[in-house]
Protein backbone atom coordinates (compact mmCIF):
# COMPACT_ATOMS: atom_id res chain seq x y z
CA UNK A 1 0.00 0.00 0.00
CA UNK A 2 3.05 2.06 0.41
CA UNK A 3 6.38 2.70 1.40
CA UNK A 4 8.71 1.08 3.70
CA UNK A 5 9.96 3.46 6.83
CA UNK A 6 13.50 3.47 5.38
CA UNK A 7 12.33 5.05 1.69
CA UNK A 8 9.84 8.02 3.04
CA UNK A 9 12.28 10.88 3.11
CA UNK A 10 14.84 11.89 5.96
CA UNK A 11 12.31 14.97 7.60
CA UNK A 12 9.11 12.26 7.54
CA UNK A 13 11.63 9.76 9.55
CA UNK A 14 12.70 12.79 11.97
CA UNK A 15 8.58 13.35 12.98
CA UNK A 16 8.39 9.36 13.25
CA UNK A 17 10.84 9.86 15.28
CA UNK A 18 9.62 12.27 17.27
CA UNK A 19 6.11 10.86 17.94
CA UNK A 20 7.32 8.09 18.27
CA UNK A 21 9.85 8.65 21.18
CA UNK A 22 6.72 10.65 22.72
CA UNK A 23 3.74 7.82 22.31
CA UNK A 24 3.12 8.27 26.41
CA UNK A 25 3.52 11.39 26.85
CA UNK A 26 1.05 12.26 23.71
CA UNK A 27 -1.31 9.48 24.82
CA UNK A 28 -1.52 11.45 28.30
CA UNK A 29 -1.28 15.16 27.33
CA UNK A 30 -2.30 15.77 24.09
CA UNK A 31 -5.80 17.26 24.59
CA UNK A 32 -5.83 19.60 22.19
CA UNK A 33 -5.64 16.49 19.71
CA UNK A 34 -7.93 14.45 21.96
CA UNK A 35 -10.36 17.44 21.92
CA UNK A 36 -10.53 17.65 17.77
CA UNK A 37 -10.83 13.67 17.97
CA UNK A 38 -14.20 13.66 19.63
CA UNK A 39 -15.65 16.29 17.46
CA UNK A 40 -14.18 14.75 14.46
CA UNK A 41 -15.68 11.17 15.33
CA UNK A 42 -19.39 13.31 16.16
CA UNK A 43 -19.10 14.82 12.88
CA UNK A 44 -18.78 11.26 11.03
CA UNK A 45 -22.37 10.43 13.22
CA UNK A 46 -24.81 10.95 10.75
CA UNK A 47 -22.49 8.88 7.61
CA UNK A 48 -22.38 6.52 9.40
CA UNK A 49 -24.81 4.28 7.34
CA UNK A 50 -24.34 5.73 4.13
CA UNK A 51 -20.76 4.45 3.34
CA UNK A 52 -20.33 2.73 0.25
CA UNK A 53 -18.67 -1.18 0.90
CA UNK A 54 -14.80 -1.21 1.34
CA UNK A 55 -12.19 -0.92 4.34
CA UNK A 56 -11.83 1.87 6.13
CA UNK A 57 -7.97 3.76 5.73
CA UNK A 58 -6.96 6.07 9.22
CA UNK A 59 -3.73 7.50 8.28
CA UNK A 60 -2.07 9.26 11.33
CA UNK A 61 -3.61 7.47 14.18
CA UNK A 62 -1.03 8.30 16.74
CA UNK A 63 -2.13 6.85 19.85
CA UNK A 64 -5.89 5.73 18.89
CA UNK A 65 -8.37 9.37 19.67
CA UNK A 66 -10.19 8.90 16.29
CA UNK A 67 -9.51 5.38 15.83
CA UNK A 68 -11.47 4.64 19.12
CA UNK A 69 -14.67 6.11 17.48
CA UNK A 70 -14.27 4.48 14.22
CA UNK A 71 -14.02 1.26 16.08
CA UNK A 72 -17.39 1.96 18.10
CA UNK A 73 -18.91 3.01 14.93
CA UNK A 74 -18.05 0.09 12.71
CA UNK A 75 -17.36 -2.91 14.30
CA UNK A 76 -17.97 -5.14 11.61
CA UNK A 77 -16.47 -3.44 8.79
CA UNK A 78 -12.59 -3.82 7.64
CA UNK A 79 -10.27 -1.26 9.22
CA UNK A 80 -7.25 -0.59 8.47
CA UNK A 81 -5.16 1.84 10.82
CA UNK A 82 -1.68 3.35 10.28
CA UNK A 83 0.70 5.93 11.34
CA UNK A 84 4.35 7.06 10.32
CA UNK A 85 5.55 6.31 13.80
CA UNK A 86 6.41 2.87 14.34
CA UNK A 87 5.79 3.17 17.87
CA UNK A 88 1.90 4.98 17.45
CA UNK A 89 1.18 1.80 15.38
CA UNK A 90 2.26 -0.94 18.03
CA UNK A 91 0.58 0.99 20.69
CA UNK A 92 -2.87 1.26 19.18
CA UNK A 93 -2.42 -2.48 18.17
CA UNK A 94 -1.85 -3.02 21.83
CA UNK A 95 -5.26 -0.96 23.07
CA UNK A 96 -6.86 -2.00 20.37
CA UNK A 97 -6.25 -5.80 20.59
CA UNK A 98 -9.91 -6.84 21.34
CA UNK A 99 -11.67 -4.87 18.20
CA UNK A 100 -12.83 -7.18 15.45
CA UNK A 101 -11.66 -7.12 11.95
CA UNK A 102 -9.05 -4.37 12.33
CA UNK A 103 -5.24 -4.18 11.46
CA UNK A 104 -2.66 -1.62 11.99
CA UNK A 105 0.50 -1.33 9.53
CA UNK A 106 3.18 1.50 9.27
CA UNK A 107 2.14 3.93 6.44
CA UNK A 108 4.02 7.15 5.48
CA UNK A 109 0.64 8.72 3.78
CA UNK A 110 2.44 10.61 1.14
CA UNK A 111 3.83 7.91 -0.50
CA UNK A 112 0.35 6.11 -0.47
CA UNK A 113 -0.22 4.35 -3.62
CA UNK A 114 -3.33 2.64 -4.89
CA UNK A 115 -4.04 1.49 -8.68
CA UNK A 116 -7.79 1.74 -8.19
CA UNK A 117 -10.07 3.52 -5.61
CA UNK A 118 -10.66 0.56 -2.39
CA UNK A 119 -11.58 2.25 0.48
CA UNK A 120 -15.70 3.44 1.75
CA UNK A 121 -13.41 5.80 3.87
CA UNK A 122 -10.11 7.95 4.38
CA UNK A 123 -9.68 9.33 7.60
CA UNK A 124 -6.84 12.08 9.11
CA UNK A 125 -7.23 13.08 12.28
CA UNK A 126 -4.60 16.12 12.98
CA UNK A 127 -2.00 14.78 10.76
CA UNK A 128 -1.92 17.25 7.59
CA UNK A 129 -0.05 19.65 8.66
CA UNK A 130 2.96 17.54 8.73
CA UNK A 131 2.36 16.84 5.13
CA UNK A 132 4.85 18.45 2.87
CA UNK A 133 1.82 19.36 0.47
CA UNK A 134 -1.05 18.89 2.73
CA UNK A 135 -3.52 19.49 -0.32
CA UNK A 136 -1.56 16.83 -2.65
CA UNK A 137 -1.04 14.05 -0.17
CA UNK A 138 -5.47 14.76 0.78
CA UNK A 139 -5.94 14.52 -2.91
CA UNK A 140 -4.34 11.17 -2.79
CA UNK A 141 -6.53 9.66 0.01
CA UNK A 142 -9.35 11.21 -1.75
CA UNK A 143 -8.32 9.23 -5.09
CA UNK A 144 -8.00 6.37 -2.92
CA UNK A 145 -11.86 6.31 -1.93
CA UNK A 146 -14.63 4.68 -3.60
CA UNK A 147 -17.46 6.68 -5.25
CA UNK A 148 -19.81 7.66 -2.89
CA UNK A 149 -17.16 7.16 -0.48
CA UNK A 150 -15.93 9.99 2.16
CA UNK A 151 -12.95 11.57 3.11
CA UNK A 152 -12.53 12.66 6.81
CA UNK A 153 -10.24 15.18 7.86
CA UNK A 154 -9.32 17.61 11.09
CA UNK A 155 -5.54 19.81 11.00
CA UNK A 156 -4.42 23.46 12.55
CA UNK A 157 -4.98 26.01 9.93
CA UNK A 158 -2.69 28.65 9.41
CA UNK A 159 -4.45 31.04 11.58
CA UNK A 160 -2.74 28.91 14.43
CA UNK A 161 -0.87 30.83 17.17
CA UNK A 162 -1.56 34.28 16.93
CA UNK A 163 -0.14 34.95 20.41
CA UNK A 164 3.01 33.74 19.33
CA UNK A 165 2.96 35.41 16.17
CA UNK A 166 2.35 38.72 17.58
CA UNK A 167 5.17 38.29 20.52
CA UNK A 168 7.70 37.47 18.01
CA UNK A 169 6.60 40.42 15.60
CA UNK A 170 6.95 42.72 18.54
CA UNK A 171 10.32 41.54 19.24
CA UNK A 172 11.38 41.49 15.95
CA UNK A 173 11.95 37.56 16.00
CA UNK A 174 11.40 35.46 13.22
CA UNK A 175 8.02 33.08 14.19
CA UNK A 176 9.59 29.76 13.99
CA UNK A 177 6.73 27.52 14.19
CA UNK A 178 5.63 25.36 11.03
CA UNK A 179 3.69 26.59 8.28
CA UNK A 180 -0.04 24.86 8.39
CA UNK A 181 -2.42 24.51 6.00
CA UNK A 182 -4.14 27.24 3.99
CA UNK A 183 -7.64 26.40 4.47
CA UNK A 184 -8.78 28.31 1.40
CA UNK A 185 -5.89 26.33 -0.66
CA UNK A 186 -6.88 22.86 0.80
CA UNK A 187 -10.81 23.34 -0.36
CA UNK A 188 -10.55 24.97 -4.07
CA UNK A 189 -7.76 22.36 -4.55
CA UNK A 190 -10.06 19.66 -3.12
CA UNK A 191 -12.71 20.87 -5.08
CA UNK A 192 -11.87 19.83 -8.99
CA UNK A 193 -13.65 16.90 -9.96
CA UNK A 194 -17.23 15.15 -8.94
CA UNK A 195 -16.72 16.00 -5.28
CA UNK A 196 -19.06 17.70 -2.63
CA UNK A 197 -16.76 19.45 -0.21
CA UNK A 198 -18.16 20.74 3.79
CA UNK A 199 -15.45 22.27 6.18
CA UNK A 200 -16.36 23.85 9.28
CA UNK A 201 -13.53 26.61 11.40
CA UNK A 202 -13.36 26.59 14.73
CA UNK A 203 -11.16 27.90 17.62
CA UNK A 204 -9.87 25.51 20.05
CA UNK A 205 -7.70 27.43 23.38
CA UNK A 206 -5.32 25.89 25.39
CA UNK A 207 -3.89 27.46 28.68
CA UNK A 208 -0.62 26.89 29.90
CA UNK A 209 1.57 27.59 33.00
CA UNK A 210 4.09 29.88 31.03
CA UNK A 211 5.48 29.91 27.35
CA UNK A 212 7.87 27.83 28.08
CA UNK A 213 5.43 25.08 29.53
CA UNK A 214 3.80 25.28 26.29
CA UNK A 215 7.10 25.09 23.88
CA UNK A 216 7.99 22.29 26.13
CA UNK A 217 3.96 20.78 25.97
CA UNK A 218 5.00 20.64 22.29
CA UNK A 219 8.14 19.42 22.18
CA UNK A 220 7.13 16.55 24.93
CA UNK A 221 3.99 15.38 22.77
CA UNK A 222 6.44 15.08 20.26
CA UNK A 223 5.22 17.96 18.19
CA UNK A 224 8.54 20.10 18.54
CA UNK A 225 10.04 19.08 14.65
CA UNK A 226 10.75 21.61 12.57
CA UNK A 227 10.05 21.01 8.89
CA UNK A 228 12.34 23.93 7.53
CA UNK A 229 13.86 27.44 8.57
CA UNK A 230 15.93 28.25 11.47
CA UNK A 231 15.09 27.79 15.25
CA UNK A 232 15.63 30.34 17.68
CA UNK A 233 18.92 31.12 19.48
CA UNK A 234 18.41 30.26 23.25
CA UNK A 235 18.90 33.94 23.82
CA UNK A 236 16.51 34.55 21.49
CA UNK A 237 13.96 32.17 22.69
CA UNK A 238 14.45 33.39 26.71
CA UNK A 239 13.82 36.56 25.40
CA UNK A 240 10.41 35.40 23.25
CA UNK A 241 9.16 33.67 26.82
CA UNK A 242 10.11 36.84 28.88
CA UNK A 243 8.23 38.74 26.55
CA UNK A 244 5.02 36.44 26.03
CA UNK A 245 4.65 35.83 30.01
CA UNK A 246 4.93 39.44 30.77
CA UNK A 247 1.46 39.75 28.54
CA UNK A 248 -0.09 37.96 31.22
CA UNK A 249 -0.81 38.47 34.85
CA UNK A 250 -1.33 34.41 34.80
CA UNK A 251 -1.73 31.88 32.27
CA UNK A 252 -0.72 32.36 28.89
CA UNK A 253 -3.50 31.50 26.28
CA UNK A 254 -2.71 29.77 22.67
CA UNK A 255 -5.42 29.07 19.98
CA UNK A 256 -5.71 26.82 17.41
CA UNK A 257 -7.53 27.37 14.76
CA UNK A 258 -9.11 24.16 13.71
CA UNK A 259 -10.35 23.33 10.11
CA UNK A 260 -12.45 20.04 10.06
CA UNK A 261 -13.28 18.74 6.51
CA UNK A 262 -15.31 16.23 4.74
CA UNK A 263 -15.18 15.56 1.16
CA UNK A 264 -17.48 13.16 -0.56
CA UNK A 265 -16.65 11.46 -3.45
CA UNK A 266 -19.48 11.50 -6.26
CA UNK A 267 -20.50 8.42 -8.37
CA UNK A 268 -20.00 9.26 -11.86
CA UNK A 269 -22.58 8.17 -14.52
Amino acid sequence: MGSTISEVPKMNRKIAESFGSSVTDYNEHATVQKEVANRLIASLKPWRDILPPGPILEVGCGTGFVTNGIVDLYPKREKVITDLSEEMVDFCRDRFQSAKNISFQQLDAEQLQTEEPKYGMTVCGFAAQWFKDPALTLGKLMEATRPGGLLLASFPGNESFPEWKKCCEDLGLPFTGNDLPDTEEIVIKMSTGPVQVDYYEDTVTESYPSALHFFRHLKNIGAGTHRKGRSLTPSEMKMLIRHWDSQNEEDITVSYHVVFLAVKRDHVS
